[in-house]
């Protein structure tokens, strides 16, 4: 692997023919069909990690272990990105509520497919936190009600529902969840244990942002059902890393990202919305209502007509995001030329590496589960004495690996977290394991 591989340039991008049907699209043909293969993929599992390493706009130079914040973005998603919004500035007199309409049901069916879930029930976002927050603010909440959330959710997750405690004196309970958690039945028993007559929801994420702790969201969606209550689950850290199908998770609401490890476009994501539960959510961005209540749709807009219905009643942002969002559609496509199931495996590899290196280290304490089924592409470390703060920075300036610091409750110290996809090697965890082993003395 040549570590001199060039940045994306212009001409790359111009040059890219991964989208040779939108053109068409936009001039009033029929919807685009779905993209052609990117590239020619190896077919010795070597050579496949080498050629994955390369679709992504990624500065080989350094070593970048953050993918839980902001992943890099495929070449070929942005390519497409970028000729997409030359096509729409080129040809904005030719588009027609009828072609949004036709553009935003293929594109809802083709996400649904992916993901697991039918294209009503489908709403475009811009990410994980507006996702979430379409929820928080849509449903009928009042004074004294409860959502049982923990304490190690990502501040755009929980944020809404502070913010509903202060706006309408609704009760936010966040369990401590115990790191490293040792099985699944912990989290269930500790949200079991908050449940009281006025809980209305729990809200808890597929995939723990801070240490990587794999949920048992199944399990605690079938507690939830059977105590009649709304299942929330923030997925900014599965769509990606993980090989799964909404409808076998039974959740109620489910809030994704397409920039993190799904590879896609910046500003990107949805909200999952169970068929059935579309009747007890407002939308918070009207564009216009129905005459007869007592459902409230945003029929009036650009593309807000002939839709499939969450993205109707919810608000559709094809026609104001349509680029981006046709960018992670190619992410979509590359994930699945590859198979998902296969890029698990790989970080899981990975991770498993990893983990092992770590425990090489003398005070190193792993805070992510070691339990098979409790983990997959996250890991978080604490170093007793030393600053988390201070670790990263070291790494970043003395060795080039990119890891994170964070917060963590009872640790003035803070946690080490590094998260691995696909595209990194064996070779760069051992030269964060190098790194530390500097930094550390």
């Amino acid at each position: 692997m040549n570590d001199s591989t060039p940045r994306l340039t212009r001409r790359d991008l111009l040059a890219s023919s991964v989208v040779t049907s939108l053109g068409a699209a936009a001039l009033g043909a029929s919807a685009p069909a779905a993209s052609q293969p990117i590239g020619s993929m190896p077919a010795t599992t070597k050579e496949l990690w080498q050629w994955f390493r390369t679709q992504p706009v990624l500065d080989l130079q350094r070593t970048y272990l953050d993918v839980a914040t902001a992943g890099p973005t495929l070449r070929a998603a942005m390519a497409t990105e970028y000729r997409v919004r030359d096509s729409q500035s080129l040809n904005l007199a030719s588009f027609a509520e009828g072609q949004w309409s036709a553009e935003s049901t293929r594109m809802a069916t083709a996400f649904g497919g992916f993901i697991g879930c039918d294209a009503d029930e489908v709403v475009f976002t811009r990410g994980t936190g507006e996702a979430l927050a379409t929820v928080a603010n849509g449903l009928d909440l009042n004074a004294g009600d409860e959502i049982v959330t923990t304490n190690r959710e990502h501040p755009a997750t929980v944020s809404p529902w502070l913010l509903l405690a202060r706006r309408r004196g609704i009760v936010v309970k966040q369990i401590d969840l115990p790191a490293p958690m040792s099985g699944p039945e912990q989290a269930l028993g500790l949200f079991a244990g908050a449940v009281t007559d006025k809980t209305k929801a729990i809200l808890f994420s597929h995939v723990q942002y801070a240490d990587g702790t794999l949920m048992p969201v199944q399990e605690l969606c079938q507690f939830a059902r059977s105590r009649n209550l709304i299942s929330i689950v923030d997925g900014a850290q599965a769509v990606g890393m993980l090989d799964f199908q909404l409808r076998d998770l039974g959740c109620d609401f489910y809030g994704t990202s397409f920039h993190k490890w799904l590879g896609g476009s910046n500003g990107t994501g949805m909200l999952y919305v169970r068929r059935d539960m579309l009747e007890r959510i407002w939308p918070t961005l009207p564009r216009g209502i129905d005459a007869s209540p007592p459902v409230i749709t945003p029929t009036q807009s650009n593309g807000h007509i002939g839709v499939p219905a969450a993205l109707h009643k919810l608000g559709n942002i094809v026609p104001l995001s349509w680029a981006p969002l046709r960018g992670a559609e190619v992410a979509l496509d590359f994930q699945q030329q590859v198979l998902r199931s296969r890029i698990e495996a790989r970080i899981r590899e990975l991770t498993i590496y990893a983990r092992l290196r770590l425990q090489q280290l003398p005070g190193v304490e792993v805070l992510t589960p070691n339990r098979p089924g409790l983990w997959a592409g996250i890991l978080a470390c604490h170093v007793p004495g030393r600053l988390a703060s201070d670790i990263t920075l070291g790494l970043v300036r003395g060795h080039r690996v990119f890891a994170r610091d964070l917060q963590w409750p009872g640790k003035s110290e803070g946690a080490v977290r590094i998260s691995l996809h696909a595209f990194n090697t064996h070779d760069e965890i051992d030269k964060l394991f190098a790194g530390l082993q500097q930094v550390l003395r």
